[in-house]
């Protein structure tokens, strides 16, 4: 099965909305979480973002990323903070990267992972961080990422245990 990966154009956003509710909510998301069967924020709209499309044309996977100027500026930068997390400049959030169920174990995740990280890279981040599942923590330290602890509770995902994770981006 052939499978290509893109930057997700502005028309396709609330496909990859979509996709993210529906790979959610068969991973255990609360049912009332994504009322309109879709899941986005107000960040998404400065957020690069990328989908891997199969040879119908049909969205099976997507990521995004943040890049702030401090980190102060993402998502709950308390839960960085509090792990002694700081940055010498700009500060990228990767975050989003789902796959739906019936394509896994192709590597599809390792390379949106590898997207999310060269794009950080060229926006000049030296940090980037981000709260990750169990799962998405083992793909991460296998990476070279560093788990700092527990991160806040999300209701979302009832009995998930997210972890707050870093990597240094001046790193090769």
């Amino acid at each position: 099965m052939s499978l290509s990966l893109y930057a997700c154009p502005p028309e396709r956003l609330p496909e990859l909305y979509a996709l993210r509710a529906t790979v959610w909510l068969a991973e255990g998301a609360a049912p009332g979480a994504f009322p309109h069967g879709q899941w986005s924020d107000h960040h998404d709209a400065t957020r690069q973002h990328w989908m891997v499309l199969d040879e119908q044309g049909m969205l099976v996977a997507g990521a995004s990323l943040a890049v702030h100027e401090h980190l102060g500026q993402i998502d709950e930068p308390e839960a960085y903070v509090a792990y002694g997390l700081k940055a010498d400049g700009v500060v990228a959030a990767p975050a989003r990267v789902i796959v739906h169920p019936a394509h896994r174990g192709g590597g599809i995740a390792q390379q949106l992972l590898d997207t999310q990280d060269t794009a950080a890279r060229k926006a000049g981040a030296t940090l980037a961080v981000r709260q990750a599942s169990p799962a998405m923590r083992r793909l991460l330290e296998r990476r070279g990422w560093c788990y700092h602890g527990p991160g806040p509770a999300d209701p979302r995902f009832p009995g998930t245990e997210f972890s707050v994770m870093s990597l240094d981006l001046r790193q090769p």
